[in-house]
């Protein structure tokens, strides 16, 4: 919340500098956590000092391709995905003209409340660009079949126009006291935010997307255990939706009220278990405790995040049943259900 105030205080230049400092933390930090399919597409991040935002991009000067900015506000943190540069728009349009239930498509798919915001820019003598028209600014929900290809097809002509150029901004807000509240966690929900706008991201910038391995045949599902089933005291069931982000990086997350049974002490924020899977044992997984919130979460072994790549998509559901053994050992049995 100090950083979202500060940006509330005009003229305290202290404040401001505390703000802006923490910015360029949180996306530098976000760039490394970023999955490697984002981080190739925008190898480049830093601090806008005039709109006081930072970025990710495509380009090394953002403007010149396809970038995604961070706005922090009093009330609010924006994520905006910006084409603003007319050669690249260009190619964008002209993508979306030919496809324009594909366009539509990508930006409905994601996740929360985006908006679209499509401009049409007067072009003067020495360059500087004036607001002309709006073609679209509403919800991204509210773009029809109709709409969208009525909007990239004007776009695209427009755009091709030495007088105009039609920049296309995709945002959308989360409010302060929600960010402020997630803590460290919002680096997890902002890289999964750009994960999402990656399709979008590689269509309009004629990207081609990375080729998916085969994915293994789907292995024969379990039933659901219960606690009734279990011995409470050295046992507990878990059912975990898994989202994209989880998968690709290897990890499963429990809640703050499981870490009591992995802690070995007061102190302790790590523990060693065992991780099986169909015929398989991997020995080189842990248990960690995210010191925002206390929630345990499970990170895999080579092994077994390769085995969770291969066998889960988005918003699969897999179960872990975890055991105390004898002598101090704990064993995870992870099955899709």
């Amino acid at each position: 919340m100090p950083v979202f105030t500060a940006f509330g205080w005009a003229g305290e230049e202290q404040a401001l500098k505390y703000a802006i400092s923490q910015l360029e933390e949180f996306v530098r930090r976000l760039h490394a956590n970023l999955p490697r399919r984002a981080q190739t597409n925008l190898p480049f991040f830093g601090l806008d000092r005039d709109s006081q935002s930072v970025y990710l991009a495509s380009e090394k000067d953002a403007e010149e391709g396809a970038y995604i900015a961070f706005h922090a506000r009093p009330l609010s943190l924006e994520i905006q995905f910006a084409l603003a540069d007319q050669m690249a728009l260009s190619r964008a349009w002209s993508a979306a003209d030919q496809e324009p239930q594909r366009w539509r498509k990508f930006l409905q798919d994601l996740d929360g409340e985006w908006t679209l915001h499509v401009k049409q820019m007067q072009l003067e003598d020495d360059g500087e660009r004036t607001s002309y028209q709006d073609l679209f600014k509403d919800g991204v929900e509210e773009l029809d079949e109709e709409s969208a290809e009525s909007v990239s097809s004007r776009a695209q002509f427009l755009n091709g126009e030495p007088q105009w150029v039609v920049p296309m901004y995709a945002s959308r807000r989360i409010s302060a006291e929600q960010v402020a509240t997630m803590g460290t966690e919002i680096l997890e929900v902002m890289a999964e935010q750009v994960e999402q706008l990656m399709p979008l991201f590689e269509f309009l910038t004629g990207k081609t997307p990375p080729k998916k391995a085969k994915k293994a045949k789907a292995p024969k599902k379990a039933k659901k255990v219960t606690e009734e089933e279990l011995d409470p005291d050295t046992q507990f069931v878990h059912v975990a939706r898994l989202k994209p982000l989880h998968i690709r990086r290897g990890f499963i997350n429990l809640t703050p009220k499981h870490w009591d049974f992995f802690a070995q002490s007061a102190r302790a924020t790590t523990r060693k278990v065992k991780v099986n899977f169909e015929d398989t044992v991997d020995l080189e997984s842990a248990v960690w405790r995210l010191s925002s919130n206390d929630m345990a979460r499970i990170v895999l072994g080579e092994a077994a995040r390769e085995w969770l790549q291969d066998t889960f998509g988005p918003e699969d559901q897999v179960q872990i049943v975890a055991t105390e053994l004898d002598g101090d050992e704990i064993e995870i049995r992870l099955e899709p259900i």
